[in-house]
């Protein structure tokens, strides 16, 4: 039997495109490796209240709402943004990735878990996927169109010739107990070459007396992971911080379609470059490819000119985002911990956040990348 659709991977973008195939009368398929969805989420499970709107997601994952933000300098230097109504609410990831495929089988996609698809093979008609449970062959299955949300694991692209990260960063993170930080505590954030070089770290209150800390880095973060947890809980005992890494990709190279394939999510490096988040750019990019792919069912006509149409709409809702984020990043690595320390001084001395006001967003961050740059960079307090 045919399928119209086969999902590769059970993450956010994969289910909210299956969601929204399958509510248009989509025979849809989700093929996954883990044996329970969620299993093994490794996230900051920070999401903008702009995406709960947008895409009306489930609100039972939700831990806490963030409605102030402090950067903290290597040396302690504190900027704070406070807003009068929460920016972002923080989830149990795997809670809200299962509350994701609730959404996608009752709109009558199947989920298949368990299944390892190592291979796709491109045919007149349609898709041919193999896969297996990571120890042995199992399966295949055909459809007419594959949409590729496999995450940061990049195989399946290299075999088909689709898009790429330009670099990795690593990512590391744990939940710790630290009785103070209750849910109307700040979210932290540390920057500094010293403390996550080409990244920055995390501290977000959960609630019930935990947090969750973390960072990421262009390096091994484990070393500078162990300072973090010494600089914000130093009576924490080892055995107290199951940590979990992962690889987050930047900056999409190469092409996200191919005949009868589209890239999405992570798998397409559709990652905040300044963050790292993936989940937003994630739906967003699965909401494009949906609205492609319907359109190709109604054409009959699954060719990269027609699916090509998913290009030209995520580079023209966030490629400049992405852009943007990866040079402002690049940049800050550069610098040393003496110039950012001068930066927080310059900050404070123009009252930097109130001067960006109207450039802040969650979501979008390339105004208030620019705004902050001309602020830092003008000669006087008051050019």
């Amino acid at each position: 039997m045919m399928r119209d659709v086969a999902v590769i991977g059970a993450g956010p973008a994969g289910l909210y495109a299956a969601y929204q195939l399958a509510s248009a009368g989509l025979d849809v398929t989700v093929l996954d490796a883990q044996k329970r969805i969620g299993e093994n989420a490794v996230c900051s499970g920070v999401i903008g209240e702009e995406a709960f709107v947008r895409f009306g997601l489930p609100s039972r994952p939700v831990l806490n709402r963030i409605g102030c933000i402090q950067a903290v300098s290597p040396a302690g230097r504190m900027l704070e943004y406070r807003s009068a109504t929460p920016m972002a609410r923080v989830v149990d990831k795997s809670e809200f990735n299962r509350d994701l495929a609730n959404l996608a089988h009752s709109a009558g996609a199947e989920l298949c878990l368990g299944r390892f698809v190592d291979s796709i093979d491109r045919e007149k008609d349609g898709v041919l996927l193999h896969f297996g449970s990571r120890q042995r062959a199992v399966g295949r299955l055909k459809a007419r169109v594959a949409v590729i949300a496999s995450g940061v694991n990049g195989s399946l692209n290299g075999a088909l010739g689709l898009v790429k990260p330009r670099e990795f960063l690593r990512a590391i993170q744990a939940d710790i107990p630290l009785g103070t930080d209750g849910i109307a505590n700040p979210t932290e954030v540390y920057v500094g070459r010293s403390v996550a070089p080409g990244g920055f770290g995390w501290k977000i209150p959960l609630g019930h007396g935990r947090v969750r800390v973390g960072l990421m880095c262009g390096e091994d973060p484990r070393p500078y992971f162990s300072a973090l947890l010494q600089r914000v809980a130093p009576g924490l005992h080892p055995g107290e911080a199951k940590a979990r890494q992962k690889a987050i990709g930047q900056m999409p190279v190469g092409n996200c379609v191919a005949e009868r394939m589209v890239a999405i999510g992570e798998a397409a490096a559709h990652v905040k470059t300044s963050t790292g988040g993936g989940i937003y750019f994630g739906l967003l990019s699965a909401e494009m490819a949906a609205d492609v792919l319907l359109r190709a069912f109604r054409k009959g006509d699954f060719s990269v000119q027609t699916l090509g149409e998913f290009e030209r709409f995520w580079r023209a809702a966030f490629g400049r985002e992405l852009w943007t984020g990866y040079l402002a990043r690049k940049l800050a690595a550069r610098l040393s911990d003496s110039l950012i320390e001068r930066a927080f001084d310059r900050a404070k001395g123009i009252d930097l956040l109130s001067r960006l006001n109207g450039n802040l967003s969650f979501d979008w961050h390339h105004k208030a990348i620019l705004a902050s740059i001309r602020g830092l960079c003008a000669p006087d307090a008051s050019a």
